[in-house]
């Protein structure tokens, strides 16, 4: 029987609470704790536009947690510095993945640093854009108590390099026969029609919805490496696919009248 788990991205002090607060209330109705990626000094003018800055930011997570949601550290600013897209090679963009470990430490220490001093217990990492390396790793062991990441395509959590991995595989809600399953919601731009497809599928599997502290993490042994491997490259051959498709240039010959 497969499990399932819900992970928000982008809480920030501009967020548009009126898009946010059609999720928490979908949760608290049928008793769903979800994974809120928060980002704690967002930078992002993508995301600064979304809504006046909310001076009750810190409050409003304090209240989440205090509701059961799970709190992610979402990066530092949500700025992207560099263009490597990191162990999952998803996205050639991060805030992260590319820098030395000096500076990928100094930014992990100030985004703990507020969260602590806001009494917010961050027990997962979300990489923005989903890239991290080796080095955010080593940083998050140096200054953080993070030993969880939300990222991966294996179809179950797993222990690899002393930290738990919870993978973040589909960006709507889809039936699955087994495994553990994230889906990944933006509120800032999902539509009305997604929702109302995550609404009809909590009614329907709110029960198969489970616990973070109720999954077992799987030994990632050679087999699974090469699945994940398998899993990256397929979707990367795909991307590059479908670059070449959307670029493509037709030529259509114009005939003129004699």
């Amino acid at each position: 029987m497969a499990q399932y788990i819900i992970r928000l991205d982008d809480l920030c002090h501009y967020s548009n609470l009126e898009k946010w607060n059609r999720f928490f209330d979908l949760f608290d109705q049928y008793g769903i704790k979800p994974i809120i990626a928060a980002i704690p000094a967002n930078r992002d003018p993508k995301l600064i536009c979304c809504g006046p800055y909310n001076s009750d930011y810190w409050g409003l997570l304090r209240r989440l947690q205090s509701l059961g949601y799970i709190m992610g550290m979402h990066g530092l600013d949500h700025v992207y510095v560099s263009k490597d897209s990191g162990m999952f090679k998803f996205n050639k963009r991060s805030e992260f993945a590319g820098l030395p470990l000096s500076i990928q430490s100094q930014k992990l220490a100030a985004s703990a640093s507020m969260f602590d001093k806001e009494g917010i217990n961050v027990k997962i990492f979300v990489a923005p854009a989903h890239s991290l390396d080796h080095s955010t790793l080593q940083a998050l062991k140096r200054v953080t108590r993070i030993r969880i990441i939300s990222d991966g395509l294996l179809p179950f959590p797993y222990k690899r390099m002393g930290f738990g991995w919870l993978p973040n595989q589909l960006n709507e809600a889809e039936t699955r026969e087994k495994g553990v399953w994230t889906f990944n919601y933006h509120p800032e731009t999902c539509s009305d029609e997604a929702f109302t497809q995550l609404k009809h599928f909590i009614e329907n599997h709110h029960t198969a919805f489970t616990p973070l502290n109720k999954l077992r993490y799987h030994p990632y042994r050679f087999e699974q490496m090469l699945t994940e491997k398998y899993l990256i490259y397929k979707r990367c051959f795909y991307e590059f696919i479908k670059s070449i498709w959307q670029g493509a240039k037709i030529y259509v010959p114009v005939y003129h009248k004699p």
